[in-house]
């Protein structure tokens, strides 16, 4: 007996898509106040800018957003200066933007901002994911990147598998900082 396909049902096409939801049923808010916060995840440290909120703008608002990404930048640049004050042989890079996302992304806009400012050098699109497997990410890096200190930024954080991914391709640097805009965890 040969096999049917899934017919799926077209009748409300001119209904606008939702907010994504949590499974609690909540949309994903901050509130963009700043929360500077340390946190360990497995053997690696991160720290944070913002943290998730019960009210404030919702994140998938915040990701397209280039006067946000420009006061997150503000808040990362006072952050980093407090940490290394000296950025002679930094270099910044971003967590890999996903497949499927063209045109502004949050990420690249912040490290832009930061290089500019701080003279760090900034390495876009440094690392790609290879596989779809959301647990378990395959990560290359596409760049040669000779400073051996190195911040990776990323947006936000949820289960942190992007972040230890893409830090894990760095073991043979001096120093790596993780910096995240907001902690999702």
């Amino acid at each position: 007996m040969a096999r049917r396909s899934k017919i799926t049902r077209m009748d409300k096409w001119d209904v606008p898509a939702s907010r994504p939801r949590l499974k609690s049923g909540s949309i994903p808010l901050c509130d963009l106040s700043p929360r500077p916060a340390l946190h360990q995840l497995g053997s690696q440290v991160y720290f944070s800018q913002f943290r998730r909120t019960k009210k404030g703008i919702p994140f998938s608002e915040i990701k397209q957003s280039a006067d946000i990404a420009k006061a997150f930048a503000d808040h990362a640049c006072k952050f980093i200066m407090q940490l290394i004050r000296n950025t002679d042989g930094w270099a910044i890079i971003t967590t890999p933007r996903r497949r499927h996302a063209e045109g502004f992304h949050f990420a690249t806009a912040v490290c832009e901002i930061i290089s500019s400012r701080l003279g760090i050098r900034f390495y876009a699109d440094a690392v790609q994911c290879i596989n779809r497997n959301r647990l378990a990410p395959e990560f290359h890096l596409l760049r040669l990147i000779p400073e051996r200190r190195v911040i990776v930024y990323d947006d936000i954080i949820t289960t942190g598998i992007t972040l230890t991914a893409t830090t894990s391709l760095l073991d043979d640097r001096d120093f790596v900082l993780n910096l995240i805009g907001i902690n999702n965890r």
